[in-house]
């Protein structure tokens, strides 16, 4: 908020107006500075700054009294600006790979704190028939190609975690498998690279994905092809999934990620 217009109104536009000058501040700022800036009573500030500090979004320096962003804030900032330049980096090898495959597309992201996945971006097939994905909304990474390619390449505990919650599948509602069948599922997709899937998400689909990592060797998204029931030939799944695979490579090796080298003989 510039100084000289309307102080704002109601709790959740004061607490983001606070939280909003001190992320935007060059500097840690005063109780005194957010007053004046803001235009909001002294006491008023010092309630909204608790508030974002017991959520670990802002807290003061004991040395000088002024307050600057958290490193949790500045962790969900590094994931929103991470999430928005892998959907910038992807953009060109979706299209490549719907290029080569004449399939439709997705881009997957990884939502660690929700445990679930979004769909961030796609990139449509050139042939007519096809599907109308929607994006931004969260699904479950135990279902689907593109969610188990995810799932087969987080830690250990985080896969635990996603199998105890068993989430049913999204469109039919069918209760998840066994966390021993799944298991055996996700050391296959280790081992092959990809995933594949019929219809779990989408109805009348075939999914072929492979998972995109960090520098870690941790999955933070997936690359999947779509493909209708009717246009699917099983004789070209090793071909179809190579292509993702591939795009699911360029863009693991742009995050950082390097493929273990062979050892010698």
């Amino acid at each position: 908020m510039r100084k000289g217009s309307e102080p704002p109104t109601g709790t959740v536009a004061r607490v983001i107006s606070v939280f909003r000058a001190v992320v935007e501040a060059r500097e840690d700022v005063s109780v005194a500075e957010l007053t004046e800036t803001l235009g909001l009573p002294r006491p008023t500030v010092h309630r909204l700054l608790d508030l974002l500090a017991k959520e670990d979004m802002v807290e003061p320096d004991p040395a000088t009294r002024r307050w600057g962003p958290t490193a949790e804030c500045q962790r969900l900032g590094a994931l929103l600006a991470a999430r928005r330049d892998l959907v910038k980096l992807a953009r060109p090898v979706m299209a490549e790979v719907v290029g080569r495959s004449q399939e439709a597309c997705l881009l997957g992201v990884y939502l660690p704190r929700r445990r679930e996945m979004i769909y961030a971006a796609e990139h449509t097939s050139p042939n007519p028939l096809s599907y109308r994905i929607e994006l931004n909304s969260p699904v479950p990474v135990n279902w689907g190609a593109s969610g188990r390619s995810i799932l087969a390449f987080l830690s250990d505990d985080e896969i635990e975690a996603i199998l105890a919650e068993r989430a049913p599948a999204p469109v039919s509602g069918e209760k998840a498998p066994t966390a021993s069948v799944l298991r055996r599922e996700l050391e296959s997709i280790r081992q092959t690279g990809f995933a594949f899937s019929r219809g779990q998400k989408i109805v009348g689909s075939r999914g072929i994905a492979a998972p995109i990592l960090g520098a870690d060797g941790i999955a933070v998204g997936s690359l999947t092809l779509t493909i209708p029931e009717m246009r699917f030939r099983e004789e070209a799944k090793e071909q179809l999934a190579e292509m993702v695979m591939n795009g699911a490579a360029k863009l693991s090796t742009m995050l950082g990620h390097q493929v273990p080298r062979a050892a010698s003989i």
